[in-house]
């Protein structure tokens, strides 16, 4: 027996050494799990503020844009309007990321870029994220695959959304590009002290950045369910085997809904488990080589204490990247204990509602904060979080308390509850977004002076054009009654120069009144209504009845005109301008035909007026609708540069357009295209 009980005692001994050093061991493996698995949820986290604040920059920009360009599809006015690409090209660069804008008309053909005015014109047709919106009628907004920018020739990001005409059609495609390193940089700054692999996918599976660089399957759908847990949830951690280079990795995955994107942050198990496995074969190491119990127990229990405090240097050290990280982004986080009522929040928070620690932290101190038209709206929104009605997600506006300034907040908060529903806790986010809405409250101002000022330069046109009729007509009534009293004593020159005054006072009062004319364009308070452009046409030609005996012109009407949507005194003035100026500028050498035809379509109708006249150059297309240019100046065309003007004002309004076909010598042919009256 004396021999026996040392083996017994070794025996023991090597049984609870070894049965300590496996459970230890299986321990130490599910907390570097547990440690791995709460870096990546905290990555992830952190990944999708930044990214998602990125995004939503990108969206908010293109729904400014689309307030700008409204719903009419006059793209052809936008095009031209430097006030309006003055607009746009201010929303992008009052942005952090910058985003690049641009404005597609329903054929994929970009018409305006926020980074030049009047560029030019660049199919996108092509690009998925152009086929998207040409295919469904959602106007929810849509990340697109990675693509080179014709523009600059790099890779962006594009976010874009549907424009719907008021019928549901396509009116266009708001796209915003972004630069890939503007998330990709977040990404990389994560990750430098970790072997982390960074993912964004859209929801079907499409990846579209990924951290580490892999140009081979940016753009590749993979099966959603090999990178999420399950379709349905919003966030959560898995183990998986990544389809990209067959890596064993816990990965967090957190959706954006609102984009319809999946941010992924995956940790290596391999790199997890590393400190792992290096404790647990130096363990073994020791164990097997020390020769006393009492040595070995005394080394393993100095390790121990070594790795612990070895893990929370790193858990100080992950605490340190995330709070460096919140200052970058100005995200304040809290912690609030529901039971306790009593809440603890970051540094950034306390700055952002500027409170220190002797400030009350309970459910009452923070609704002290809330602006008091806010309070009561505020205390329900509490009262319906605890219900378990919804979580926290909501701007609202506090005074912050160190220098009593009124601040717009937006507070994110998770809520955790017990077995029984009850709400324990909740953790969430703070973040000051005063700048983005008084940015957003500039933009409507600005908005609001500029149909103010629309508005006051039409009233002027009228009231100066009016008020200059009456001195006109005082100085031919004056030519008159000099010629008639003293013309006579007068000779032939000073005739002649009464002859000057007299026809420059009469186009003078011709061009006011086309000018008066043109002010009252769009003056019309009635409602647009359903006008026939047969009795339309059949007024004009009544109207011009003389013109056409004398000038001797066919004119050749389509049976059956559209009825089209508009005002019927403003349409005759439309059409009686274009068949006067067929009869006007008529060619000498062969007899004058007009032909008006028509294409009626959905949702809008194209009417042309064509002539055999003397024809327009090319080159004058666009100059000949702006207003006082004329491009003949001989007596034998009068006129004063506005009708045409007119006409372009007159279909603009109604929500058309007209455009000219011609070559000089071979006549010209004018097309409207107006609504089409349902």
């Amino acid at each position: 027996m004396g021999k026996v009980w040392p083996l017994l005692l070794w025996f023991w001994v090597a049984a609870l050494v070894g049965g300590w050093f496996a459970i230890s061991a299986i321990r130490d493996h599910d907390e570097e799990c547990r440690k791995a698995e709460a870096r990546s949820q905290i990555l992830v986290e952190l990944a999708a503020v930044q990214t998602s604040r990125i995004f939503e920059g990108a969206e908010m920009a293109i729904d400014h844009v689309a307030i700008v360009l409204g719903e009419s599809g006059e793209w052809e006015h936008h095009v031209r309007d430097l006030h309006t690409w003055r607009i746009i090209h201010n929303i992008g660069k009052a942005l952090v990321s910058q985003p690049r804008l641009l404005a597609i008309d329903p054929a994929g053909i970009v018409r305006i870029r926020g980074e030049a005015f009047e560029a030019e014109p660049v199919s996108v047709a092509d690009q998925d994220y152009f086929r998207h919106h040409l295919d469904g009628p959602s106007d929810r907004p849509y990340a697109g695959n990675p693509v080179v920018s014709p523009f600059s020739h790099t890779s962006v990001l594009t976010l874009s959304m549907r424009m719907n005409r008021p019928d549901g059609s396509l009116g266009g495609v708001i796209a915003s590009s972004l630069s890939p390193g503007s998330v990709l940089g977040y990404f990389v700054a994560l990750a430098k002290q970790e072997d982390v692999v960074f993912a964004l996918l859209r929801e079907d599976g499409t990846m579209l950045l990924r951290h580490p660089d892999a140009p081979a399957v940016i753009g590749t759908r993979f099966p959603i369910v090999l990178l999420t847990p399950h379709r349905e949830g919003h966030e959560g951690t898995v183990l998986r085997v990544s389809p990209v280079d067959g890596v064993e990795r816990i990965t967090s995955f957190k959706r954006l809904d609102r984009f319809g994107l999946v941010l992924i942050a995956a940790i290596p198990v391999e790199a997890a488990l590393a400190p792992w496995r290096h404790r647990t074969l130096k363990m073994a190491v020791l164990i097997g080589l020390g020769s006393l119990i009492l040595t070995v127990l005394s080394v393993v229990l100095l390790r121990r204490r070594s790795e612990r405090q070895r893990s929370a240097a790193i858990i100080s050290e992950s605490r340190s990247l995330l709070l460096e990280v919140q200052a970058v982004a100005q995200l304040g986080y809290y912690v609030y204990d529901m039971v306790a009522d009593r809440w603890e929040s970051s540094e950034i928070l306390d700055s952002i509602f500027g409170i220190g620690p002797e400030d009350r932290r309970d459910a009452q101190g923070w609704l002290d904060l809330v602006v008091p038209e806010q309070k009561a709206e505020m205390a329900i929104y509490l009262d319906e979080i605890v219900a378990g009605k919804h979580d926290f997600d909501k701007e609202y506006r506090i005074c912050r308390k160190s220098d009593g300034a009124v601040r717009w907040v937006v507070g994110l908060g998770k809520v955790e509850r017990d077995e029984t529903g009850r709400a324990i806790r909740m953790i969430g986010t703070i973040r000051d977004v005063t700048d983005k809405i008084n940015a957003q409250e500039e933009l409507s101002k600005k908005a609001e002076e500029l149909a103010r000022s629309n508005a006051d330069l039409e009233q002027f046109a009228y009231v100066a054009s009016h008020d200059l009729r009456e001195p006109l007509r005082m100085v031919a009534s004056y030519m008159r009654l000099l010629e008639r009293r003293y013309g006579d004593s007068l000779n032939a020159e000073a005739h002649e120069f009464i002859a000057f005054a007299r026809e420059g006072a009469f186009r003078m009062d011709k061009l006011v009144l086309d000018l008066l004319a043109y002010s009252r364009v769009g003056r019309v308070s009635d409602e647009p209504g359903p006008v026939r452009l047969d009795e339309v046409i059949e007024c004009v030609l009544r109207q011009l009845a003389d013109r056409i005996d004398e000038s001797r012109a066919e004119i050749n009407v389509v049976a059956n005109l559209p009825i089209v949507s508009g005002h019927r005194e403003e349409l005759i003035r439309l059409f009686q301008n274009l068949i006067d100026n067929a009869i006007k500028y008529r060619a000498s050498e062969r007899p004058l035909l007009i032909q008006i035809t028509a294409r009626t379509d959905t949702p809008f109708s194209v009417i042309t007026v064509a002539d055999n006249g003397i024809g327009i150059e090319p080159d004058y297309f666009e100059r000949i609708f702006v207003i006082f240019q004329r491009l003949h100046r001989h007596p034998g065309y009068e006129g004063t540069g506005i009708g045409l003007a007119i006409c372009k004002k007159i279909a603009e309004q109604y929500g058309g357009r007209i455009w000219v076909d011609s070559a000089s010598g071979n006549g010209a042919a004018f097309h409207i295209a107006l609504k089409t009256a349902p």
